[in-house]
């Protein structure tokens, strides 16, 4: 049996301050607690008997308060709470009272408005398979407010889609998408309530997504059909613009004084990478017709070709017996061997365009430089089998040479 009972919420608040009175709905163990808009000073509300003093204010409560369990007994007479919890029968009461108010502190419509302000198209996607998989999950899912996230609730909604994706990982941008407009909201002050201070979304290590040395030139000299050599092309213009991710490669417009600049589409900082010879004369096989590529002359959006080139170099590596890359393996094969080849940390760092964009113009030059001779070194080593000399090797080298030079002299 559905029963309610009024609860004056007085936690937290000064004895002279108005309280929320609430309306507790239990059912089937448990209790949900729905707003009914009035406000009352404890010295204003009878602890005993559960109600105001005031006979006016007394009597709105109890119509209000018999207008839902109206609705609560029609609904439980026609079986409508099979499987319900307290929380969703309180929203469907919340959604049949004031669904013009509520709607304002629904989270859904305030995902979907976020989603929809994102400027690139794919985020948007991003967001909207999120609304579209808490839809699956919760029966309820338009009338969620920010407080009906919980931290149970997450954690069902992690199981649910660990039905279908057995990656945590994969499962992290869904919570992380939730997360963000949480976020949005608190600032906008939309709400006080976050379940992220408690909830925590754990990161599952990821497999190694490097190629080795040998891994990469049996990749770059591999036999492969005339038509998969642009795929494998197009990994080798990555790979040589250090790791240069695919969004920002087909967007990039053009080559400058021997150098890409552009705006990185991920964190809209500028970045500038030298063009070596090699990559030069790969990047002119593929020449765009306003852009420095073709592959947005023939495609509608970055996301189709993504698709596209990682299916393909998955079926392009295996035969050679490599791993199933992805265009991602660029980039970590590229950081994997500049470490190799003992280059200073912070230079990787930069080189990836992970470096802070507050450094001062002399510095960035400075930079550059640095990052240009990284990238060289790296190069040298993968096509050529160059290494760069040790630098206890090459002092060990001067030193016997100086020695040899005095001995020639004294004899």
């Amino acid at each position: 049996m559905i029963t309610t009972r009024l609860y004056l919420d007085t936690r937290g608040r000064d004895p002279k301050s108005l309280s929320p009175l609430k309306l507790a709905i239990y059912w089937r163990g448990a209790e949900s607690y729905l707003p009914t808009g009035f406000k009352l000073l404890p010295s204003q509300w009878d602890s005993k008997t559960k109600t105001a003093k005031d006979m006016a204010t007394r009597a709105a409560i109890s119509r209000f308060r018999l207008k839902v369990e109206t609705l609560l007994i029609d609904w439980q007479e026609e079986g409508r709470f099979d499987g319900f919890s307290a929380s969703d029968i309180r929203r469907m009461v919340e959604r049949e009272l004031s669904p013009d108010a509520a709607s304002k502190a629904r989270f859904l419509s305030r995902m979907e408005a976020y989603a929809a302000s994102r400027e690139k198209p794919r985020t948007t996607e991003i967001y909207k398979a999120t609304i579209d998989r808490i839809r699956a999950f919760d029966r309820l899912a338009d009338s969620l407010r920010f407080e009906d996230i919980t931290i149970e609730w997450l954690e069902s909604f992690d199981s649910f889609l660990a039905r279908t994706s057995k990656k945590r990982n994969a499962r992290n941008i869904h919570f992380r998408n939730i997360r963000a407009v949480f976020n949005d909201a608190l600032k906008k002050c939309i709400t006080t309530y976050y379940p992220f201070r408690s909830y925590e979304i754990r990161q599952e290590p990821t497999m190694k997504r490097a190629l080795s040395v040998e891994q990469l030139r049996t990749l770059f000299a591999g036999a492969v059909q005339p038509w998969q050599q642009k795929y494998v092309d197009f990994f080798k213009i990555s790979f040589m613009l250090i790791g240069m991710n695919t969004e920002d490669l087909l967007h990039a417009s053009g080559i400058v004084g021997g150098r890409l600049e552009y705006y990185r589409a991920k964190t809209y900082k500028p970045y500038s990478i030298k063009v070596e010879e090699e990559c030069a004369e790969i990047i002119e096989r593929y020449r765009g017709k306003s852009l420095l590529l073709n592959i947005m002359d023939t495609y509608g959006n970055t996301h189709n070709w993504t698709s596209r080139i990682d299916k393909a170099l998955k079926d392009i590596s295996e035969p050679l017996g490599l791993p199933r890359i992805s265009m991602y393996w660029a980039r970590h094969s590229w950081a994997t061997i500049a470490a190799e080849l003992d280059i200073p940390k912070e230079t990787i760092t930069a080189a990836l365009g992970q470096s802070s964009s507050t450094a001062t113009d002399i510095y960035i030059k400075f930079d550059r430089a640095k990052i240009d001779r990284a990238n060289r070194q790296v190069l040298d080593y993968v096509l050529y089998d160059k290494k760069p000399q040790d630098i206890y090797d090459l002092l060990r080298e001067m030193n016997s040479n100086l020695i040899v030079n005095k001995e020639s002299k004294l004899a």
